[in-house]
């Protein structure tokens, strides 16, 4: 019975955890090359919205199988200024234009060259991984693997919050 009762005092924790805490050092920062310009874009150009950064590779399975519904997910909460960027990883940055033509997305890409700004900024240790980040520019969820439901979820609850700026 005692184990119960501290089962139940965890997961009631668990239900009403605070949010996540802002990564040390504060907002999202980092820029990325834009793939195919020579030009770069910076995430804190994307202040004041809500962002999906999804890391991806052409090797990669399940990033082949992510990227359509990531694309179609973009299209749908463009009206609501959620901006979605697929960024690749692949250290040949030449594989990069044929594997984006057999899958015609019309997300913006950026490239991360062997993760080297993912890793270290954003903790990258799976493929796929998928991060939401809030309009002050603080990642509010990780996902890591082939499914994209939990960052469908935190994306529609945030649209439909009334604290949205």
């Amino acid at each position: 019975m005692r184990a119960l009762v501290v089962g139940v005092l965890v997961l009631s924790a668990c239900a009403s955890a605070p949010p996540p805490k802002p990564l040390p050092g504060g907002p999202l920062t980092v820029s990325l090359p834009i793939w195919s310009t020579d030009q770069k874009h910076s995430f804190a150009d994307d202040r004041g919205h809500i962002v999906v950064i999804d890391a991806w590779a052409t090797w990669c399975a399940p990033c082949r199988a992510q990227l359509p519904e990531l694309d179609a997910l973009a299209k749908q909460w463009a009206a609501q200024g959620v901006r979605v960027y697929a960024v690749s990883i692949d250290t040949d940055v030449n594989a990069v234009g044929p594997f984006l033509l057999t899958l015609r997305l019309d997300l913006p890409v950026l490239l991360d060259p062997g993760a080297a700004v993912l890793t270290p900024t954003l903790g990258l240790q799976d493929m796929p991984t998928t991060w939401v980040v809030d309009p002050g520019g603080h990642v509010v969820l990780a996902e890591h693997g082939s499914t994209i439901a939990a960052v469908t979820a935190k994306v529609n609850l945030m649209l439909a919050s009334p604290a949205r700026p």
